[in-house]
């Protein structure tokens, strides 16, 4: 998938401070993808950022180098050892900036499109790999490196990514024991709608018959040697 940079001068960010991050947090931007992006590009803006966002059809959104800490899941050194998180516990007095890196979903409850979903699956996991490039580090994407927002400051951030965020299935999907991710499309064929098509893992598929017949070609299966033949009316076999 293409990841879209969008994070300009005013966007906050500071030193991991030699930390190399260890946790994915997962957020809700409460709002649209426009004003997440106007936010995090804001000169007003001196409080917040973070690594990634998703919008609802998909869009990948980069505001802060991985390598660098954003401005995402800070909490004080003493709301550390009280954090629902386990991997925070384990990190006392440290800002939990320092090693995660932060995920920003477009949205209000959490209820991820399939769009958003296939999107946030395919970042977390090239979050890892980006993490093993660059620092030879592996991060494993189980419920103790993949979090919410809500497990490290359970008070302010009490519904954050909200209460529809799909925790189950992305667990599954991460250690790849989900069903492959399926995401109708519509076709447009010589500038006519046909039958919805479906990706799957980034592939596109379509009815061969009503595609080839919107494009004037005849289609004939034979089935003894599973082969099926497009005949163009215009140019022969």
């Amino acid at each position: 998938m293409k990841i879209i940079q969008k994070g300009n001068k005013y966007t906050n960010y500071s030193s991991r401070d030699g930390h190399v991050p260890c946790c994915i947090v997962n957020h809700i931007s409460a709002g649209s993808m426009s004003s997440m992006d106007n936010w995090f590009t804001s000169s007003g803006n001196t409080v917040s950022s973070a690594h990634y966002g998703v919008s609802k059809d998909g869009r990948i959104h980069h505001y802060v180098d991985i390598k660098l800490m954003a401005w995402a899941n800070g909490i004080t050194s003493t709301a550390t050892t009280q954090a629902p998180a386990k991997i925070v516990r384990d990190h006392p007095g440290v800002n939990p900036n320092k090693y995660t890196v932060s995920i920003e979903h477009e949205g209000t409850d959490g209820n991820l499109t399939e769009e958003q979903f296939a999107a946030s699956v395919w970042l977390h996991r090239h979050i890892q790999a980006e993490i093993k490039r660059i620092w030879s580090k592996e991060l494993q994407l189980d419920d103790y490196h993949v979090i919410g927002h809500y497990q490290i400051d359970p008070i302010r951030k009490a519904n954050c990514p909200g209460p529809k965020f799909p925790w189950s299935r992305l667990y599954k999907e991460l250690k790849g024991e989900n069903e492959v991710s399926k995401i109708p499309v519509k076709i447009i064929a010589d500038g006519k709608s046909i039958q919805n098509g479906l990706i799957i893992e980034n592939v596109t598929y379509a009815p061969v018959r009503v595609l080839a017949e919107v494009l004037g070609a005849q289609v004939t299966w034979d089935q003894k040697s599973s082969t099926v033949l497009l005949e163009s009316r215009q140019f022969g076999k």
